[in-house]
């Protein structure tokens, strides 16, 4: 990869705003979209430090008709880890997040994750896993291999590692997540109790990295989505929590450090760092003003040759990349029909509680898709957990008319938890 010898220039009159803009969207894992928001209305710091790569630029198509759509990788470069026991000591870096994310005149932004694993062919390389052209190539391969298995444009190039990802987390006093059971996963080095935690940075980069994910379950550690695909959505999870805590007024004064933190743990295509001020605000406007989706795209796990890879589901994954192209909506519309798969946990130690509510919410119109009991037995409330931003806790506590609304992890495959407390008549 081709980087620039000396520092960059100056970019004379770029607003302090925009800066920040480009720096908190190379926030791994899903983090873009929504971070942007917060960085715009917050308005500070900046840009410079960043690496710039010059090599790249030429893999990229020019935008066009009021859309751009950027290729955000997630380094797993160990370089600058304290503790590289719980990340391995693989020399060099793979692409371990691969998104992209589209913004567009319309109004509207999309944000599609594509699972590290999935199955390409890699110009000059032959079949491998998509991860492995930055490997073999850095981001102008990276950039080759999506444009060519994918059929999207590329209009900018962002990146950021593992050590960005653990010091924006850290400088801004960590996240707050919630989990239902004790959670573990010893090669990530993730190890949590249950309830409200707070996560560094070195805890949260361990739940976003995990792929062997378990649950203490009634006394036993149960792997619950230990995959790639799991590993998507709880990337997504730190995303929310994240979020949510830029919004909060003590990382607004903080913005200027968060920044800088980033910028130092980045590298992006060198036309990007030489766009003038109207055109990034140009470019970014249906990111202030619009609408966010994203989505996975979707697969089936099959092993080829001793190797685990990510198939893509068709004709879903088509759909889905064809809907990417055009900005309609990533997920087929005609989901939003079916009914909420819930998981209904046992929170007061009453015998069938969990059973007798699966009935009732059933009967209610909800889908019950699994039944346990829960951490503990002392919920005084019915607890409803959904992911951060989630409406969904709002519409089964109406339904029930009674319960409380938590945001925290939800296994993959389920759109709620509940936990039956002891205010069940």
């Amino acid at each position: 990869m081709a980087k620039s010898s000396s520092p960059p220039a100056p970019r004379s009159g770029l607003p302090k705003w925009l800066k920040i803009t480009t720096i908190v969207l190379l926030v791994v894992a899903n983090l873009v979209a929504l971070a942007v928001v917060w960085a715009i209305q917050t308005g500070n710091s900046l840009f410079a430090g960043a690496d710039t790569d010059e090599e790249v630029v030429q893999f990229l198509d020019p935008s066009s008709n009021g859309e751009l759509n950027l290729l955000v990788v997630g380094s797993d470069t160990r370089a600058g880890l304290d503790d590289l026991a719980n990340f391995g000591q693989a020399g060099g870096a793979r692409g371990d997040v691969v998104m992209l994310v589209r913004v567009a005149s319309s109004g509207s932004a999309q944000m599609l994750s594509i699972p590290r694993d999935l199955r390409v062919e890699i110009p000059g390389h032959g079949t491998n896993k998509i991860n492995a052209a930055y490997a073999f190539g850095g981001p102008s391969l990276m950039v080759e291999t999506i444009k060519t298995n994918l059929n999207v444009a590329v209009n900018h190039y962002v990146e950021v590692d593992f050590v960005g990802f653990q010091a924006i987390i850290d400088e801004v006093g960590g996240i707050e997540m919630s989990f239902p059971y004790p959670a573990r996963d010893a090669k990530s080095g993730l190890d949590v109790p249950a309830g409200d935690q707070v996560l560094n940075g070195e805890q949260a980069l361990a739940f976003a990295r995990s792929r062997r994910y378990q649950e203490l379950q009634n006394g036993s550690w149960v792997s619950v989505d230990a995959n790639d695909i799991g590993r998507t959505q709880r990337q997504q999870a730190v995303m929310k929590g994240l979020v949510s805590r830029l919004k909060s007024p003590s990382s607004v004064a903080e913005a200027g450090d968060v920044a800088s933190a980033m910028s130092q743990h980045m590298t992006i295509d060198a036309s990007l760092a030489d766009s003038s001020p109207a055109s990034l605000l140009w470019d970014f406007r249906s990111i202030i003003t619009g609408s966010i989706d994203g989505a996975t795209l979707p697969t089936y796990t099959e092993n080829i040759g001793g190797s685990s890879f990510q198939i893509a589901q068709q004709p879903e994954a088509d759909t889905m990349l064809a809907n990417f192209r055009s900005g309609r909506p990533l997920t087929d519309e005609a989901s939003a029909d079916q009914p909420l798969r819930l998981r209904v946990l046992n929170g007061n130690g009453t015998s069938g509680a969990a059973g007798e509510m699966s009935q009732r919410l059933e009967s209610l119109g909800f889908q019950v898709a699994g039944i346990g009991n829960a951490d503990s037995s002392a919920y005084q409330q019915t607890t409803v957990i959904v992911p951060e931003g989630s409406d969904d806790g709002a519409t089964i506590t109406s339904a029930l008319g009674f319960g409380v609304v938590e945001f925290g992890v939800v296994d993959n495959g389920y759109d709620a938890v509940v936990i039956v407390g002891a205010d069940v008549s």
